[in-house]
């Protein structure tokens, strides 16, 4: 089977990171080798939660994998704390990067036009807050490691906009004139292969793929509202779909559908519970690669 290290955190609640990626790309006959950043009672769009990090557990972890010869076929990183877990995923990639190797960056910093907390500064009263600009920059540059990147709307026009102009305005980054010249700006300076997901229009919702400057767009119905996770739905579906030797456009594809049939048999009260991906797993199973 082919193995994939895959670099994010563990929420307990919330199906996100993780807790989506391992059975998902399992499903997909994809190894899953998991290196935490942090350990969550539950992923930061609820109302409150409790986060661990564990910078100081990676190098020693990684050390022992050196110790067993790991060797992957890809690598999927998500959700970091600090740039000092760039900084060493950014020596894993150096380390355990071959050639034929496949690397999935997935830039998770904001969505709606706006920061995840863990990038939002403010006071103890909540007044006055900023937006830590600086750690955006540190995963803008990141990204020029990845084979593929997958951010969303917001996330694309923070990667391409260095002033951060306009960014934080929902219906601008959600315009399709300035996600192509996001992705334009992105091509020009190195960026290849780019997955946008979640570009919303009428009654469709769309992933755009950017492949070495073509575009492709690949859509379906809308359904339902907001359900936290699904970013890291797609990419442990895309990674695993490319690793089995699909193309972009396929993988989109794939996981598009994966979610947009998942959302059909998802019934939370809360969107930020995520979606019942358990229910149709077997849609992924492919023993036969």
């Amino acid at each position: 089977m082919k193995k994939c290290a895959v670099i994010n955190d563990l929420s307990g609640f919330g199906k996100c990171s993780l807790t989506a990626s391992i059975p998902i790309m399992s499903a997909m006959g994809v190894e899953v080798h998991p290196l935490l950043t942090a350990v969550l009672s539950n992923q930061t769009a609820y109302d409150s939660f409790k986060s661990v990090s564990l910078t100081h557990t990676m190098r020693p972890f990684i050390e022992e994998w050196k110790k067993l010869g790991a060797k992957f076929d890809g690598i999927l990183t998500g959700f970091v704390t600090d740039k000092e877990q760039l900084n060493i995923i950014s020596e894993f990639i150096d380390d355990f990067k071959t050639n034929d190797a496949l690397v999935v960056v997935d830039p998770v910093m904001a969505d709606n036009g706006a920061l995840y907390d863990g990038y939002v500064m403010s006071d103890n009263n909540k007044q006055n807050t900023a937006y830590d600009i600086q750690m955006c920059d540190i995963i803008r540059n990141f990204c020029f490691r990845a084979d593929v990147i997958t951010p969303n709307t917001t996330e694309l026009a923070i990667l391409a906009d260095k002033k951060c102009e306009n960014v934080f305005n929902e219906a601008w980054v959600n315009d399709y004139q300035n996600i192509e010249i996001s992705l334009n700006t992105l091509y020009k300076q190195g960026l290849k292969k780019i997955v946008v997901t979640g570009f919303k229009e009428d009654d469709l919702i769309s992933n755009i793929v950017f492949d070495n400057g073509i575009i492709s767009k690949v859509s379906c119905q809308k359904i339902g509202g907001y359900f936290s996770g699904t970013g890291d739905v797609f990419a442990s579906v895309l990674t695993g779909s490319l690793l089995n030797g699909n193309s972009l456009v396929d993988s989109c594809k794939k996981a598009g559908d994966f979610i947009s049939n998942t959302i059909k048999v998802t019934n939370v009260a809360d969107g930020n519970d995520g979606i019942s991906f358990e229910k149709t797993l077997r849609e992924l199973i492919s023993y036969e690669k």
